[in-house]
C-alpha cells in the first residue's frame, strides 16, 4: 500500500480592485522640429518624428521618448484615434479613466479589444486585430495578420510571414505610431460611426483583398464561429439541434456557471460534456480525441503549436470591478479568449505538452460568472463527484488502461475525509490525530489488497482537479495504476473552499 504525495494546484486568484488608470501619454514635448537624445539612430526615428508633429504622442520631459518602451491597449487606442482629429472624442467624465472615450469608441465599432490597461497584457496580435477590424470587423488573429502583411501595413518583426509577425511579442512606443503611420500614409480611414457624443462622421473603408472574415457577432450573442467543434457540435447550436445529433446524454450534472452539463459518458473512448441554457450550446469539455479546432489545433497537438496559433495564454479576466488572475502551475493550461469564446487548452507534462484536453465556455456565460468559487449545492457536490469519476475513466481508456469501478462505500470514505478537511482548516492525507487513508478505509470495513489516494483543493471544478492530478507523478500513477475501483468524495468550505478526495482500492 501507498500514500501518494498530496496535490494543490489551484487555478486562479483573484484582485478586487477599483481600477487606477496608467499614467495618459504624457503632453510635455511638442515642437516644430522633434529632437530625443534616444531616437537619432533608432529604426523608428522617422515615425516618432511623424507622430510627434502630428500630436499623436509626445515625448518626455527629459528630451526622451523611450521608443523600445512596450504600449498598453489604452495607450494604442489614445494614438490610434489622435491620428484621426476628424473622430471627434468627448473628455472623460470626472471621475472616470481618461481612456473610457476611446474604449467608448472602440465598443461602438465592435473592434475586440481587451479593456485591459496592464502593458503585459497587450501584443502585437492585439495589434493586428485591432487593425484589422478598423477596415474589416471581426476576422481570426491569422486573418488579421495575412491582411496587415497582405496590405503592406507590417512587414512582419523577422519576416513577412504569419509567424515572423511575432504576435505574442509586446508592441512598443516605436512600433505602434509606424503601424499608425503606415495606416495615414496609405490613405486607410477608420470605420468609424457616430461616438458617445454624437459628432463623428462616418467614413467608409477601402476596398480591401479576399482574406476570409468571421462575421462580427451582435452584441449580447454567442459567436458563430466553430473555435471548437465537439462531436459535430458548436457553441451557439440548439438543443435540439445537438439532441438529433448525440441523442440523450447519459445524465445531466449542474455546473459552476450555471448552466447544465449534458454528460456523454456511454463511451468512455469519446466522453464530452456540453453545456447547455436556455436551450442552446454554451460550453463544451472533452479530454478525448473527438473535438476539433478552426485552426488545426486537435488532441495529441504540441503546446508550441497553440502559442504560435495564439501566442500566451491570458493573465486574467476582469469581470466588473473584480481581476481574475490564472495561475497555470507549471504550465499545465493555457485559457484564451477566441472568437467570442473563453477556450482552455490541457497539457499533459509527462507526453512531450502535448494537447490532452479542451474546455470551451461562451463569453457571456464566463463574464456573468463573477465570483471565483461557486456556491455549494448538493446537485454540484454530487456533479463534482460523478464527473471525477468519468474523467478517470475517460483518461485511463485514452491510455489504455482498464475502466475502474465505482465503489459507495469508498466513495463515503472519500467524502468523510473532504468534508473533514473543509471543517477543520488542514489538508494532508493524514487527519489531525495521524489516522492515514488506510486506516479511515478500515475503519469504515473495506477489506484491501491495494490503496491509494489523491486529494486536491482550491480547484474551481473537477475538470481543473483532475487535470492537475494527472500532472502530478504520484496522483497520476494512482490514476493509472492497476487498481479496479474508485470512489470519490467533494465538499465546500474551509480556507481552500473546496477539497477534492479520490479513494482507490482493490478488496
Amino acid at each position: 500500500m501507498k500514500k501518494w504525495t498530496s496535490c494543490w494546484l489551484p487555478l486562479m486568484i483573484i484582485i478586487t480592485v477599483l481600477f487606477v488608470p496608467l499614467t495618459s501619454i504624457p503632453n510635455t514635448h511638442a515642437a516644430n522640429t522633434v529632437t530625443f537624445s534616444d531616437t537619432v539612430r533608432h529604426w523608428g526615428a522617422d515615425a516618432i518624428d511623424w507622430a510627434v508633429l502630428n500630436k499623436v504622442v509626445d515625448g518626455y520631459a527629459d528630451g526622451t521618448f523611450h521608443p523600445d518602451n512596450p504600449v498598453s491597449e489604452p495607450e494604442f487606442l489614445a494614438m490610434l484615434l489622435r491620428a484621426y482629429p476628424e473622430i471627434k472624442l468627448p473628455d472623460a467624465a470626472a471621475g472616470l479613466p481618461w481612456y473610457t472615450p476611446y474604449y467608448d469608441m472602440a465598443a461602438a465599432q465592435k473592434w475586440p479589444v481587451l479593456s485591459a490597461s496592464n502593458r503585459d497584457q497587450f501584443n502585437r496580435g492585439h495589434v493586428a486585430l485591432i487593425i484589422a477590424a478598423t477596415q474589416k470587423g471581426t476576422v481570426s488573429l491569422t486573418d488579421a495578420i495575412s491582411f496587415l502583411l497582405n496590405q503592406g501595413l507590417s512587414k512582419g518583426k523577422t519576416a513577412a510571414t504569419v509567424e515572423g509577425y511575432r504576435a505574442a511579442d509586446k508592441l512598443s512606443r516605436a512600433e505602434a505610431v509606424q503601424f499608425i503611420r503606415n495606416l495615414k500614409q496609405m490613405q486607410f480611414q477608420l470605420s468609424a460611426s457616430k461616438d458617445a457624443a454624437g459628432s463623428a462622421p462616418s467614413v467608409p473603408a477601402p476596398v480591401t483583398p479576399d482574406v476570409p472574415v468571421s462575421p462580427t457577432a451582435p452584441t449580447g450573442s454567442v459567436s458563430s464561429s466553430a473555435v471548437i467543434t465537439l462531436k459535430e457540435v458548436h457553441i451557439g447550436d440548439t438543443l435540439e439541434a445537438t439532441l438529433s445529433k448525440l441523442g440523450q446524454p447519459a445524465r445531466k450534472d449542474a455546473s459552476e456557471y450555471g448552466f447544465t452539463w449534458y454528460v456523454y459518458n456511454q463511451d468512455y473512448t469519446s466522453y464530452a460534456q456540453i453545456g447547455i441554457s436556455d436551450n442552446k450550446v454554451v460550453a463544451l469539455y472533452s479530454l478525448s480525441t473527438n473535438w476539433s479546432n478552426n485552426k488545426g489545433i486537435q488532441d495529441g497537438s504540441a503546446k508550441s503549436e497553440v502559442i504560435n496559433r495564439y501566442g500566451n495564454p491570458l493573465e486574467s479576466i476582469r469581470k466588473g470591478n473584480t481581476r481574475f488572475i490564472f495561475n497555470y502551475g507549471n504550465g499545465e493550461s493555457g485559457t484564451y479568449e477566441i472568437d467570442g469564446v473563453y477556450v482552455t487548452f490541457f497539457y499533459d507534462l509527462f507526453q512531450n505538452n502535448v494537447v490532452t484536453g479542451v474546455q470551451a465556455v461562451a463569453k457571456p456565460n464566463e463574464l456573468a460568472l463573477e465570483s471565483f468559487y461557486p456556491k455549494e449545492s448538493p446537485a454540484l457536490i454530487t456533479a463534482y463527484e460523478r464527473e471525477a469519476f468519468d474523467l478517470a475513466n475517460a483518461h485511463r481508456t485514452k491510455l489504455g488502461k482498464s475502466i475502474l469501478v465505482w465503489n459507495d462505500t469508498i466513495a463515503g470514505t472519500a467524502r468523510k475525509h473532504s468534508m473533514d478537511m473543509a471543517a477543520r482548516n488542514y489538508f494532508a492525507h493524514e487527519t489531525p490525530e495521524g489516522k492515514s487513508p488506510f486506516d479511515r478505509m478500515k475503519d469504515d470495513g473495506l477489506k484491501l489488497r491495494a490503496a491509494s489516494e489523491n486529494i486536491a483543493a482550491g480547484q474551481t471544478s473537477a475538470i481543473f482537479a483532475h487535470h492537475g492530478w494527472m500532472n502530478s507523478e504520484g496522483h497520476r500513477k494512482a490514476l493509472l495504476s492497476d487498481i479496479e475501483r474508485l470512489g470519490v468524495g467533494v465538499a465546500f468550505g474551509g480556507k481552500m473552499s473546496i477539497y477534492y478526495t479520490e479513494n482507490f482500492y482493490t478488496p
